[in-house]
């Protein structure tokens, strides 16, 4: 083999080599996005149960047995949150949840941290908060988790209406 052959042999391998590199990096580069598209989906399904979860509880600690006419029955907004005897598992209203945390480990792929805050809204302003009784209440559940880069953050609106 002459010279001209080894240098050609040489750029072959050379071009070979970084056509290998820059695959394998595509590959990883994929495989990270599927990755953070797996965890973000799979902290949204948790969000929304949450969200499904409190949906299922009454509006108001005042509306859990009978319908109520006069706004000042319902819970402070320096009230919203579990009573003092209320526990996870066992909260009877939607505004129980506000701060409540709950740390999620048993996924096997993953851990995820879920926390939520309640607030009464005005529908003019459903963004903000306001510190006095409405007839809607809107929670806000926040997903984290070490394997994701961004904070999954869901929002909905409930609102109580009373038909005779």
């Amino acid at each position: 083999m002459n010279t001209g052959q080894s240098i050609f042999s040489i750029g072959a391998l050379l071009l070979f080599s970084l056509t290998t590199l820059q695959v394998n990096d595509n590959i990883l580069t994929n495989d990270i996005v599927l990755q953070e598209s797996k965890f973000g989906i799979l902290g949204l399904s948790l969000a929304a149960s949450m969200i499904e979860e409190a949906n299922n509880k009454a509006f108001d600690a005042a509306t859990a047995t009978d319908g109520i006419t006069d706004i000042n029955l319902l819970t402070s907004p320096y009230g919203l949150g579990p009573g003092t005897a209320e526990i996870p598992g066992d909260f009877d209203d939607f505004d129980d949840y506000n701060g409540y945390t709950k740390h999620i480990d048993q996924i096997p792929s993953a851990n995820f941290d879920i926390s939520c805050k309640v607030e009464y809204v005005t529908p003019e302003n459903i963004d903000g908060s306001i510190m006095q009784k409405t007839w809607h209440k809107k929670i806000t559940v926040k997903v984290t988790s070490p394997f994701m880069q961004d904070t999954i953050q869901v929002s909905k609106i409930f609102s109580y209406w009373n038909f005779r």
